[in-house]
């Protein structure tokens, strides 16, 4: 029956609407569901991407377990565009604005929820809503589904700065990281930080799923989503949703009981402005790559000694990344305009199975060796934050030039950028020269 209850869509119907008054005019519309609930009061905040099915479905299915849950779209509210930018600079008077009234309705635990980059309006929300709190036990705190709260995307290989406003939360917060997530590494500094704000903080790590598996789908809903949470679901997928309800009620019944901040914390505002993008090529202070070893999705071993005395590319990169797939072509085209002892592009898969790649390969042409990070161990000690994400290595090994997004590779500008390092020195004659063919981990077999 659960299966049922999470994946059908639209058992439970919304009750009808209401608005929300916000200063200046606007208004935040808000579909209720499970009107007649005991349970929590939770506060779902559309992502992004919009309305999608899952999503749907676990709204239904909290409120047919009894919770209460108001779902509101802020940037469709507030007529603001679907974009990360719109995001980071929202403030958090409109959600302050919704919790007052769920203080009102006298609903509770009352519990925000969302996912990703609205994560970070939600705790804006959360900090103005206490500064005027006269009783801050009335709201139990916020879920935070897979967050993004970092300023922006940094330039490939530094890392990522969190906003200000992770720092200056202590209100209570749960957060669910998928284990297999592009962020799990840095879920230790984000707790952390919380933590040093006073915040009890928890952390539900969610086995063998990536980020946005909340969001998946049979059919396409939304471009940006198209290839990263659209197909057959997978059964881990298919497992976690199940588990998601209750997961959602226990966490809210767990910070329903957390200790409560008796003042708010400081915000640091500087920490607050969004990062500027970096585009395209960005040079570099050389300096060393760090090592890997890893073995590639045929069995062959492959290190990063093997790049002495040839420029190379290494590429960071996933299947469920239309950007880094969109890109192959152009990598194909460069590496054929060199001889391979002068020019090479060595990528990095990050947490993907082997057989995976393999049967990637059979339909999108691939002509370099794919190395697989199956831990996500190697991309960690390259400080890779997006994907994908390139570094350029000059004949010694330094890193040169990365790059932070997908680009046109077989461009006059890229080839401007090997041609001159390929005529600087080469490294000390001990150095290890470059092979021709790598190393194969399973000798006798092709």
């Amino acid at each position: 029956m659960a299966l049922v209850l999470v994946l059908a869509p639209a058992l439970a119907q919304a009750q009808p609407g209401f608005a929300v008054d916000l200063d200046g005019g606007d208004r935040l519309d808000v579909y209720e569901f499970g009107a007649e609930g005991e349970g929590p009061l939770f506060l779902w905040l559309v992502n992004q991407y919009g309305e999608l099915e899952t999503p749907n479905a676990l709204i239904e299915t909290l409120a047919e377990r009894g919770a209460t849950v108001w779902r509101t779209d802020l940037l469709d509210s507030l007529l603001l565009q679907r974009s990360s930018d719109a995001i980071r600079s929202m403030d958090g008077a409109p959600v302050a604005a919704l919790l007052d009234a769920a203080v009102r309705s006298g609903r509770g635990p009352i519990v925000l929820v969302t996912c990703d980059r609205m994560t970070v309006p939600l705790l804006r929300g959360l900090r103005t809503w206490q500064q005027e709190a006269v009783d801050t036990t009335d709201v139990a705190g916020g879920i935070l589904l897979f967050p993004n709260l970092y300023r922006g995307t940094p330039v490939a290989g530094e890392e990522p700065e969190l906003l200000g406003i992770v720092a200056a939360t202590n209100m209570p917060v749960a957060i669910f990281q998928p284990a297999m997530g592009s962020n799990r590494e840095r879920l230790g500094q984000v707790l952390n930080t919380f933590y040093a704000a006073g915040s009890p903080a928890y952390a539900w790590m969610i086995d063998e799923v990536r980020d946005y598996y909340l969001l998946h789908s049979d059919a396409p809903e939304n471009k940006a989503l198209d290839t990263t949470t659209v197909g057959v679901m997978p059964e881990e997928v298919r497992q976690a949703i199940m588990d998601a309800p209750n997961q959602l009620l226990e966490a809210a019944r767990l910070l329903a009981v957390a200790p409560r901040p008796t003042e708010v914390a400081a915000l640091d505002e500087r920490a607050e402005v969004p990062m500027a993008p970096a585009y395209g090529l960005v040079e570099r202070e050389p300096r060393p790559a760090p090592e890997y070893a890893l073995v590639d999705a045929r069995g062959d071993h492959h290190e990063l000694a093997e790049s002495l005395g040839r420029v190379t590319l290494v590429n960071f990169w996933a299947t469920w990344c239309p950007p880094c797939v969109h890109e192959i072509p152009s990598m194909n085209r460069l590496a054929a305009a060199y001889d391979e002892r002068e020019f090479a592009i060595v990528s990095v898969n990050f947490r993907e199975e082997p057989e995976h790649i393999l049967e990637f390969m059979r339909e999108v042409e691939v002509d370099f060796p794919v190395l697989m990070d199956q831990d996500g161990r190697v991309s960690g000690e390259w400080g890779v934050f997006a994907f994908p994400s390139s570094f350029i290595l000059d004949r010694q090994g330094r890193i040169r030039y990365s790059v932070n997004t997908a680009i046109e590779w077989d461009t006059d500008a890229v080839r401007h950028v090997i041609d001159t390092l390929r005529t600087e020195p080469p490294p000390e004659p001990s150095g290890v020269r470059p092979r021709l063919a790598p190393v194969s981990a399973n000798p006798g077999q092709l």
